[in-house]
């Protein structure tokens, strides 16, 4: 099952948020997250935050609205308690771009989520996934594509495949080997790694 969280931070352009709706099987927006769903169309089946940067709660029947007043919690953290049982894939977007406080504070809210869980933050410049022992990452990305390897714990066992600088059982993190700015020379890109988590960012865009 694929769950789907619109976020209100960088706004997702149209068609990459028709696109990922047609891939969802459940649609949660939190707060102003549910803006750019709106624009497009798209009925979340929950909208759920304090409503203080839209005003008030959308109208629409359809939509299960749930007010979460309470200010110690983020609109992320909010909306993940909606995330239905079964749902093996959590693909986010507005959760990153325009406050980069904000930005690092989802990454560091993702990082907690379950490990088997496939975890995604995507924009219109670049795709973020979260890869853990238990959920290795293997990807069809265009080849030239700039990629970084980022960790965001110790990560022991680093393996990847069809980059121009490719790991075989390595170990990464701030005070050892880091991967930024690699490339992808395979259609198919495979990463994974024995203990840790990393964050693999794919930028188009970049050089």
């Amino acid at each position: 099952m694929r769950t789907l969280i619109f976020l209100g931070g960088e706004k997702p352009s149209p068609p990459l948020s028709r696109a990922a709706a047609g891939r969802a099987d459940f649609i949660i927006a939190a707060d102003s997250g549910y803006l750019p769903a709106l624009e497009c169309g798209i009925t979340p089946d929950i909208v759920t935050g304090d409503f203080d940067s839209i005003g008030e709660p959308p109208s629409n029947e359809s939509i299960k609205v749930i007010p979460a007043p309470e200010q110690d919690a983020t609109d992320f953290q909010k909306a993940l308690r909606h995330i239905p049982a079964g749902s093996s894939i959590v693909e986010i977007l507005g959760g990153t771009g325009l406050r980069s406080d904000h930005f690092l504070t989802n990454l560091l809210i993702a990082a907690g989520l379950p490990a088997g869980q496939f975890v995604i933050f995507e924009d219109d410049t670049q795709t973020i996934f979260r890869v853990t022992p238990e959920c290795p990452l293997s990807a069809s990305l265009q080849e030239e594509s700039v990629v970084s390897l980022i960790p965001f714990t110790d990560c022991s066992g680093v393996t990847t495949q069809g980059l121009h600088w490719n790991l075989q059982s390595s170990r990464m993190g701030p005070r050892h080997q880091l991967g930024q700015s690699n490339r992808v020379t395979d259609s198919t890109v495979k990463i994974q790694l024995e203990e840790g988590i990393l964050y693999v960012v794919v930028n188009d865009t970049v050089a």
